[in-house]
């Protein structure tokens, strides 16, 4: 059961990746200039964030089994139905559909392999490991519809394994649906997330085309992300030993460094080393934040969901924002990413 949960994780996470990487230059295909393309990422992500909450709330009150298997259902039909994408609008809808239905599942499977094996670092290790093959075979692939069917295909493998191999789950807590306490208890921890996260989405929002624009073709294109994710794979294990708090101070401040350093390179050879950077700099505000919200509240998929969720909202704000500023230019919105994060680092420490 445990190798499913893993399986699970790893093509759940390599699956979107084939297919986000590409959105923007979808988008700009069409004609969307770089506001239009913040749009198409932020409404993605706003139907993410509505599911995140909801159905990280359900799994709680309900189990968490039910709702891992629904979401990588509907994922299944929605990564397929991007093979119906032929302008800007099926862009928009396809995206939002496919948002929704990938915000269903994350909260509940991560809190069911968090009481099962009790190992965040190494579970969150295999996402990111899912997400550097992912992104690998993008730039190797490269043709939209093949990517398109390989990401259906990955997630109907999820969905059949979490049908026949995982175990059913009860209901964790016997409140009302509408009980804010968890929010009202991390907020501090979850403005400091978002915060940083905004300015990081901003970035992510124009990030191809910035590289691109740097010299990089879609191969180096997925190579480069694909140095973040395996930077993950390594760092997440090997991090799960220290305290929460230590590891997101540590994230942070490591994100407005990276930040800086993006905004200052000429090539997308200068970006290569600092992908790394980057990589462990993700990997302790990741994996501190989630150790944190899961020892200190008993409503797990809660706390994740909202987290989750904030991931969701901060891919809102931040293409919004990336695509005003990157009217001027790609290297204000490093700049502005770092600012963000620097005000995260205030909020936290605050608190702490």
């Amino acid at each position: 059961m445990i190798n499913s949960l893993f399986a699970i994780q790893f093509l759940a996470n390599l699956a979107p990746t084939l297919v986000l990487i590409y959105v923007p230059l979808i988008a700009q295909s069409y004609g969307a200039a770089p506001a239009k393309v913040g749009l198409v990422v932020a409404t993605y992500h706003a139907m993410v964030f509505a599911a995140g909450l909801l159905f990280g709330r359900l799994a709680d009150l309900r189990g968490r089994k039910n709702f891992i298997v629904l979401g990588l259902g509907l994922s299944t039909i929605a990564f397929t139905s991007h093979l119906l994408i032929n302008d800007i609008t099926s862009l928009f809808i396809i995206r939002a559909v496919a948002g929704f239905s990938i915000g269903i599942f994350p909260a509940a499977l991560l809190t069911y392999a968090y009481e099962k094996n009790n190992t965040l670092g190494r579970f969150s290790a295999i996402g990111s490991l899912g997400w550097g093959i992912g992104s690998i075979l993008a730039g190797i692939v490269a043709v939209y519809y093949r990517l398109f069917i390989l990401a259906g295909l990955f997630y109907f493998v999820t969905f059949l394994l979490a049908i026949f191999r995982l175990q059913k789950t009860p209901a964790v807590v016997k409140q009302t649906f509408w009980d804010l306490s968890v929010i009202k208890k991390n907020w501090r921890i979850y403005l400091t997330f978002l915060l940083r996260h905004a300015g990081a989405f901003g970035i992510w929002a124009i990030y191809p085309i910035f590289l691109a624009s740097l010299g990089a073709n879609k191969f180096w294109i997925g190579i480069i992300y694909s140095i973040n994710a395996f930077g993950q794979f390594l760092f997440l294990p090997l991090l799960d030993r220290y305290k929460s708090t230590k590891l997101i101070t540590t994230g942070l401040i490591c994100s407005i460094v990276t930040f800086v350093i993006f905004s200052l390179c000429q090539n997308h050879w200068q970006i290569l080393p600092f992908q790394v950077l980057l990589a462990f700099a993700w990997s302790c505000l990741y994996l501190g934040t989630l150790k944190y919200l899961m020892e200190h509240n008993e409503e797990r998929a809660t706390a994740v969901g909202g987290f989750n969720s904030l991931m969701s909202l901060s891919g809102i704000i931040g293409p919004l924002l990336g695509g005003v500023i990157g009217t001027f230019g790609y290297r204000p919105v490093m700049l502005s990413a770092a600012v963000l994060t620097a005000s995260s680092f205030l909020v936290f420490r605050s608190k702490n």
